[in-house]
């Protein structure tokens, strides 16, 4: 499949993701021609893509907005349907690439779970509520939020609410201020541990730990006297992403 066409194509298990940045026509008409192939290379191996589910994501604020088309099995041409936001690998984010929809989701199904655990338990006492919440609730809280690192306080809080919730259902330590409770409970808040995780990928990556090229990540600049390394990230225009 992706020798087939020319944009950018991600595939996993039975999701593709095929996106181009587009600052002109002939590059729209390239991203359209990518869709035909795929449709020509899915009837070759009798592979069909969902139209239904398939769907066009624009990001960028200075985006055209460009309409793309795909055909069904019959051969009828069909508009793809735009959406402002999409889960990808569980991960929800919007076409302006903030991911406060996922943590507003991350919170919800989280309050779920601490619901039917008060639900479950007649007697919470505070080892079992800390064994209960990190194996059963905070992984909801955190799962890949090194990607989706939340950057509003609105959306901080929302998830420190949970966890604010959890250790006041503990009796024992409900009487208590929420950093109180805390260390009661030997619990860290969640923005220390969204930290201390990035702290230790930027370890990694500027100790070459990881196979990659490190430096195309986080490329390095010395200042004037040559002694402090400052982390420079580069910004370019969002592409377009049909997902299929």
């Amino acid at each position: 499949m992706p020798e087939s066409i020319s944009s950018f194509i991600y595939i996993y298990a039975d999701d593709t993701k095929v996106g181009r940045h587009i600052p002109c026509d002939d590059d729209r008409s390239a991203l359209q021609s990518d869709l035909d192939n795929l449709v020509a290379w899915s009837r070759k191996w009798q592979l069909r893509f969902n139209r239904d589910k398939c769907k066009v994501l624009h990001m960028g604020r200075c985006n055209s907005k460009p309409q793309y088309t795909m055909q069904d099995e019959s051969g009828q041409t069909h508009i793809l349907q735009e959406t402002t936001e999409e889960k990808d690998l569980g991960i929800w984010m919007d076409n302006c690439l903030k991911f406060s929809v996922h943590a507003a989701r991350a919170a919800s199904k989280a309050n779920q779970i601490l619901g039917l655990i008060r639900r479950s338990f007649v007697h919470l006492d505070s080892p079992l509520m800390k064994q209960l919440y990190i194996s059963m609730v905070r992984p909801h809280l955190e799962y890949g939020n090194v990607v989706w690192y939340p950057q509003f306080k609105k959306d901080k809080e929302i998830l420190e609410n949970v966890q604010h919730r959890a250790t006041k259902l503990v009796p024992s330590v409900s009487k208590y201020s929420y950093e109180e409770r805390l260390r009661k409970m030997d619990l860290p808040s969640l923005s220390y541990r969204r930290l201390r995780g990035d702290l230790i990928e930027t370890f990694k990556y500027l100790h070459c730990i990881y196979r990659t090229d490190s430096f195309t990540v986080l490329p390095l600049a010395l200042t004037h006297n040559g002694v402090t390394r400052l982390l420079k990230v580069t910004q370019e225009r969002m592409p377009d992403i049909i997902e299929g």
